[in-house]
């Protein structure tokens, strides 16, 4: 095991397994077919109810320790993309375990779906288990592994580019994470002079991310088509395991951020406009919000963990107790820095039962919402941590996104914590007003994923044309003229759209969560904690819309739903 792995094992334990104890610390396809031979051993001579339960548990133990393995070299490669041997592990797993992990837990998985003890099973472990089973095989063809291990290839090419890209201010090179930085600089020339230097990566390099995103919907297509579908659209939804609701519902979401989010992010930017002294807001100054400026954060990168535990203990003793061994067990990677790849995460190691948060921070106060957005994703990953089925474990993303967002908001009374009163006031608005103007971009990104996989844009060409029409579709007041590529271009820096499809309209499902969520809080504080935590603790044992009822929330598929909850949130925090 490479050494930098090692390092983020060092302080962690295995939770004990009843079946699974061959541990190693080197995967390969070899080690694999041990395990699953053992693993099919058992259900074939399985004579009883329990015997086929402790079978579904020898598996379930089984995928754990092989998921923990891909986490851990998938993470260290994201942290360290300039070191060739994490690269070449990753390829190797990919390309030689990943593909006979695949194909052996598609032949078991067809075993436990067609058990003679399956009502047994699912009254033991749950119907939803098998809902996500049942869609796993739907969405599984064994002529799709070589397909899926091209596509990981590509990615991989992608992680590398991305994570070498810099951009540069003042003679200094800088990675594009650290872009936020300048974005907010209070000088003009400064902010326009790093856009213009960010923006240019991504179109000197327009070529080949144009490449990769076509064979990433070739080969996409190519397994839609495999399973018998007409494009990817279908396939992307059941990957998503989005069992109880469609793209009916979603375009309906997206029409609703049109009638409701589209005016209300005209508005703010008409404020933000007023006090730029302009008519339309400038590209580069897309971020900077004069009268939302703040003097700085009140602590270092360094210290903005320790800041955050603070807060936590204020929230929930729970939240405090988690956060403190994320902290004691070294389970957080902070800062931006060379080499690193873009982004932030929450990922989880299965063995272990821990999360671990990816973090790019550069000292700014968008590091804040950053930080409460991930750790609520660790928060929910240590609640449902004692659910034993990893299928189970995680909600779907639309459903985890509501945990993350939701602590932005729920941590907004100690916001003080970094900043000082006077800037906190100003950064609860802005990051409100924030989160408005996020939902038509995640709108335009949602109707650009389906119009493109239904093959209503091909080419590069045809994606600018669509990407063109879309921004003057969203994007009102935004001025282009002194990156007019950028109007066409702008949506290749969006890291979901090549390597999670489709998963972008959870955040604004989520927003709508969180909203929600936030509006209890204001209502009784410790019962919207109790029900914030009872969320986390669920898992992903509910669909989206049993989850959303147990949390007493409503969903943004209901035309005029958005309107009221909008009205809610205005008049609890104005910005008009």
């Amino acid at each position: 095991m490479h050494e930098i792995v090692k390092k983020y094992q060092e302080k962690l334990h295995r939770k004990k397994n009843q079946f699974f104890h061959n541990y190693t610390q080197e995967l390969t396809a070899e080690y694999v077919e041990e395990y699953f031979t053992a693993v099919l051993n058992q259900f074939e001579n399985a004579k009883s109810s329990k015997d086929w339960e402790d079978a579904v548990l020898f598996w379930n133990e089984t995928k754990a320790h092989i998921h923990t393995h891909f986490e851990l070299i998938q993470l260290a490669y994201q942290c360290y993309t300039q070191d060739e041997s994490l690269e070449k592990e990753e390829r190797r797993l990919q390309e030689d375990v990943e593909p006979v992990t695949d194909e052996w837990n598609a032949k078991i998985r067809n075993l436990v779906l067609a058990s003679k003890e399956r009502a047994y099973l699912e009254q033991k472990l749950g119907k939803q288990y098998f809902i996500i089973l049942q869609i796993e095989a739907d969405s599984f063809d064994t002529e799709n592994i070589k397909v899926e291990t091209k596509l990981n290839q590509v990615l991989s090419d992608y992680t590398k580019l991305t994570g070498s890209a810099k951009f540069t201010v003042d003679g200094t090179d800088y990675p594009l994470a650290h872009y936020r930085k300048f974005a907010n600089d209070k000088d003009p020339e400064k902010r326009k002079a790093s856009f213009l230097s960010f923006s240019d990566w991504y179109l000197t390099h327009r070529d080949p991310l144009e490449s990769i995103y076509d064979k990433c919907l070739n080969l996409r297509g190519q397994m839609a088509k495999t399973l018998g579908y007409d494009n990817f659209v279908p396939l992307a939804y059941q990957k998503l395991r989005r069992t109880d609701y469609g793209p009916d519902d979603v375009a309906v979401l997206r029409e609703s951020i049109r009638e409701v989010l589209v005016p209300l992010a005209k508005k703010i930017r008409e404020r933000q406009a007023k006090s730029l002294k302009t008519d339309k807001i400038a590209v580069w100054n897309s971020d900077y919000f004069p009268e939302w400026q703040i003097q700085g954060l009140k602590v270092e990168i360094k210290d903005q963990p320790k800041t955050a535990l603070k807060v936590y203990e204020k929230l929930s003793p729970v939240l405090g107790g988690h956060f403190k061994r994320m902290l004691d067990w070294g389970l957080i990677d902070l800062e931006a820095r060379k080499g690193k790849g873009p982004g932030a995460f929450c990922t989880d190691f299965s063995d272990y039962r821990v999360p671990f948060i990816f973090l790019n921070s550069v000292g700014e106060a968008s590091d804040i919402s950053t930080m409460l957005h991930e750790t609520g994703h660790s928060f929910q990953a240590w609640e449902s941590s004692n659910i034993d089925m990893v299928e189970l474990r995680w909600p779907t993303l639309e459903a985890c996104e509501v945990h993350s967002m939701g602590m932005e908001f729920l941590a907004y009374p100690f916001y003080e914590e970094f900043l000082t009163t006077e800037d906190a006031v100003k950064y609860r608005q802005k990051h409100l007003a924030e989160s408005i103007m996020i939902l038509p971009y995640i709108a335009m990104i949602d109707e650009f994923q389906h119009r493109v996989y239904e093959g209503k844009a091909e080419g590069p060409e045809g994606r600018a044309d669509l990407w063109q029409s879309l921004e003057e579709k969203y994007s009102p007041l935004m001025d282009f003229s002194d990156c007019p590529q950028w109007k066409s271009h702008r949506w290749i820096r969006q890291l979901h759209l090549f390597r999670a499809p489709f998963y972008y309209i959870d955040y604004a499902i989520a927003q709508v969560g969180a909203w929600q969520v936030w509006m209890q809080s204001l209502k009784d504080k410790d019962e919207a904690m109790k029900n914030y935590l009872n969320l986390c603790r669920l898992g992903g044992t509910l669909p989206l819309k049993e989850f959303f009822a147990a949390g007493h929330l409503k969903l943004p598929f209901e035309r005029g739903m958005l309107q009221n909850l909008m009205k809610q949130v205005l008049t609890a925090q104005p910005l008009f």
